[in-house]
C-alpha cells in the first residue's frame, strides 16, 4: 500500500547517530524515495511528508516545510491538527 523505502531506517538512524543522517542528507534520501514512489505509483506512508517537512524547516526552507505539512493534513486528515500546529509555530516566528 505504502512506499516506505528507507524511511523507517533513516528515522532510526537520525536519533542514533545524528551526526551521519544530516537534515541535508535526509532531505536527499527522502526526496529520491518519493521520486522511487511516484513511479511506482505507490502512496508515501504517514509521517513521510510532515518529517520531510520537518527537515526543510531545519535548514531555514520555510516554504518546502509548509508544503510538506500542508501535503501531510491532505493525505491524513488525522494529522490535521498536529500539521496546523507546526504551520502555525511557523508562521509566528
Amino acid at each position: 500500500m505504502y512506499h516506505w523505502g528507507s524511511y523507517e531506517n533513516m528515522v532510526y538512524k537520525m536519533y542514533r547517530s545524528p551526526k551521519d543522517a544530516t537534515p541535508e542528507k535526509q532531505i536527499e534520501i527522502l526526496q529520491k524515495e518519493a521520486s522511487v514512489a511516484a513511479s511506482r505509483h505507490r502512496e508515501l506512508p504517514p509521517g513521510f511528508r510532515a518529517h520531510l517537512g520537518f527537515l526543510f524547516a531545519q535548514v531555514g526552507q520555510s516554504d518546502a516545510a509548509r508544503t510538506q505539512f500542508e501535503e501531510e493534513k491532505a493525505h491524513f486528515p488525522e494529522s490535521a491538527a498536529f500539521m496546523d500546529h507546526l504551520l502555525g509555530k511557523m508562521t509566528r516566528k
